[in-house]
């Protein structure tokens, strides 16, 4: 990410200490305190207006939701400033200059980037200019991991990832990109070779 924002001739910061996690697990395992007392203290590690800019599929739906958590006016313009990386370069895309890698990758649809941020297509149009895409046919199912869902109920999280392993082997023999740790992890246990799109996009510049 780093990379790709210098190489668009963006300057970024990290956030101040006392960032920590955002609260996504938290809020998705019901401990609604820990979650809220995780947000104000991510808010408090980015004062200003700027972009914040999260590479995360999951952690990035949980920013964008602040507002909603808080209840606050100071966490919904917060909110408000939350971009996920493919959407935030997706309009920038021609000031990088890239050599398309000679690599087809399996597309894997987060469901915190598709169904709740709504932002997948920002990720094809990221990779356009990097590699081959190919599509799942299996319009965006969950891969299994489901936040906590994959530690705390392994056995249907393992049944809902054979079938996407299913549709994964249906749509050939390639390395898959996902833009959400937990849905990588999850994948990678099962033996799925797996990159993030955005590394794919850094590869491929010149």
């Amino acid at each position: 990410t780093a990379k790709v924002l210098d190489a668009l001739g963006l300057t970024y910061r990290v956030p101040n200490p006392g960032a920590g996690c955002c609260g996504a697990l938290h809020t998705h395992a019901g401990l609604h305190d820990a979650a809220v007392a995780m947000a104000r203290s991510v808010i408090a590690a980015m004062p200003g207006d700027a972009p914040v800019v999260v590479n995360s599929a999951g952690c990035g739906a949980a920013l964008k939701d602040y507002g909603h958590l808080l209840g606050t006016p100071a966490a919904e313009r917060f909110a408000a400033r939350v971009f996920d990386i493919h959407e935030f370069i997706a309009p920038r895309l021609a000031d990088l200059d890239l050599e398309p890698l000679d690599r087809t990758v399996i597309l894997q649809d987060p469901c915190h980037l598709r169904h709740v941020q709504r932002a997948h297509q920002a990720v094809r149009t990221v990779l356009a200019g990097a590699v081959r895409v190919v599509e799942l046919d299996d319009d965006g199912l969950c891969c299994g991991a489901g936040g906590s869902y994959s530690s705390l109920q392994p056995e249907l999280a393992g049944a809902i990832r054979e079938r996407k392993l299913a549709a994964i082997a249906r749509a050939g023999d390639a390395m898959v990109a996902s833009a959400n740790p937990g849905c990588s992890a999850h994948l990678s246990a099962a033996g799925v070779e797996v990159r993030h799109p955005i590394d794919l996009l850094a590869e491929a510049l010149r």
